[in-house]
């Protein structure tokens, strides 16, 4: 006997038979208890709904290797958690694994224990569809969006209101922005109007979001709401840089030298990996971050404070190692030779230059480069001087740039984004060259002050005429 659901609405009527068919009753009712206990389980499993997963990482080239590295990682530490594929969305350029310079082809490590994060990695937008058009559309779950901007089909974030997001966002940035290839970039204002309108939208229960750049902080600072279901956590504060580690290793011949990963990306990944998660909160695991990146950045949390009192398995999924297995891996910044990720390139190659003989051709080359960096650096500092000076010449002094650099209060974007395209475009040798781009950035806080003390337009000539005395912006 098949029991229909509308036949459990009453079983005494199933069961008003002769005593000679009071076994098929029986089993009627036996078979209306397994249908409502699914019935019910089903309806809970709704009511708490998905896990949603969101990774990104949109450097290119090998030395911004980590950045690639600890999304393989998340991803590595999310799936194995329970969380299926189709749950989770990564972007990577994808050009580590194969580059010429790996010595270990087909394989990324995201530290000196030389575990390979890259097997078995699903990467759903890679190569030049890492773009932040493509990473908006796919957060607000807009698969037309996705379609148009791809020209294919794309995963998207198909979430609802029981569903609980997590984004993971690693890269380059600056004061209000993160880098996006092509000189694209991303800003704080962007970024919250979409996580407000998915809000507004009833696209998630409780959103999570983890941004691990230079000055990451500035990306939700006295910008994201705390009634919105949203808690954010960056590496850094608004004003400060983010720090690459683990950036040179007997593993890696000299002419390989590259960070393995970021200093609070690696503690978080490690701790989720290491901590008991259906029990652990996401409060401990920050906490445990946090005194890792000690004397080097302060990570900070933003948003609803009370979703980080929730279980780290309500965003990353179960616990992945039996218990005799969890070990807390809490890696220091000078343990793993720490070194600001604005001027990455620039550090790489004095490690390098350290590891070789001064008898060698190469020492030279390598010597050469590092000149040639100091030059870019010295122009960079030039031009962002200059600007404030032809503003109003009481700005020159040298005290009082160095400290707008990293002391500036809140964003006016409508001066502020038109000032970055006029960077842009009037000096292309900052933006468009990532030795200088990154280094300059780390001193956009003197745009965000003088936005607040001068027109838009006349900041923008003052830009113009910088850009016109600086052999940096004639490349």
């Amino acid at each position: 006997m098949v029991v229909q659901l509308s036949q459990c609405t009453d079983l005494r009527l199933l069961c008003k038979q002769s005593r000679n068919k009071q076994r098929s009753c029986n089993m009627a009712g036996y078979e209306c208890i397994t249908l409502l206990l699914c019935l019910t389980l089903t309806t809970a499993q709704a009511a708490e709904g998905k896990t949603w997963v969101l990774l990104a990482a949109s450097a290119n080239g090998w030395g911004n290797y980590g950045m690639q590295a600890d999304v393989y990682h998340a991803y590595q530490v999310i799936k194995k958690g329970g969380i299926p594929d189709e749950q989770i969305i990564v972007m990577a350029y994808d050009d580590i694994a194969q580059n010429s310079l790996n010595p270990f082809k087909g394989k990324v490590f995201d530290s000196y224990d030389m575990m390979d994060v890259y097997k078995g990695v699903n990467i759903d937008y890679s190569g030049k569809l890492v773009t932040k058009e493509i990473f908006l559309a796919a957060l607000r779950g807009d698969e037309e969006g996705v379609k148009n901007l791809t020209g294919r089909e794309g995963k998207v974030i198909n979430s609802g209101p029981n569903d609980n997001i997590f984004v993971y966002i690693t890269d380059h940035g600056g004061p209000g922005i993160v880098c996006w290839l092509d000189g694209n970039y991303m800003t704080a204002k962007e970024l919250n109007k979409t996580i407000t309108t998915m809000h507004q939208n009833k696209k998630y229960k409780q959103m999570v979001l983890y941004i691990d750049t230079c000055n990451a902080g500035s990306m939700f600072e006295n910008i994201l709401p705390n009634d919105i279901g949203v808690y954010a956590v960056t590496s850094t504060t608004a004003t400060e840089p983010a720090f690459s580690v683990e950036c040179s290793s007997q593993y890696f011949p000299s002419s390989s030298f590259t960070c393995l990963g970021g200093l609070f990306s690696i503690n978080w990944i490690y701790e989720t990996e290491s901590d008991d998660r259906t029990s652990a909160t996401l409060e401990q695991q920050f906490k445990e971050a946090k005194i890792a990146c000690e004397r080097f950045s302060v990570p900070k949390q933003y948003g609803n404070h009370s979703i980080a009192l929730l279980a780290q398995s309500k965003f990353f999924g179960d616990s992945a190692l039996k218990p005799k297995h969890r070990r807390r891996l809490r890696r220091s910044g000078e343990k793993m030779q720490a070194i600001p990720k604005h001027m990455q390139a620039y550090y790489l190659l004095q490690n390098r230059l350290a590891g070789l003989p001064k008898s060698s051709p190469e020492y030279e080359t390598v010597a050469k480069d590092i000149t040639r960096y100091k030059t870019l650096m010295d122009q960079v500092d030039y031009f962002m001087e200059t600007i404030p000076y032809i503003i109003d010449a009481s700005f020159q002094t040298h005290e009082i740039v160095e400290w707008r650099k990293s002391n500036f209060g809140d964003i006016d974007w409508k001066c502020y984004e038109p000032v970055i395209d006029t960077v842009k475009t009037k000096c292309p040798g900052i933006w468009y060259r990532e030795e200088a781009k990154y280094y300059a950035l780390s001193q956009f806080g003197i745009l965000i002050n003088l936005c607040n003390e001068a027109p838009v337009e006349k900041l923008r000539a003052a830009i113009t005429l910088a850009a016109d005395f600086n052999p940096l912006c004639k490349l």
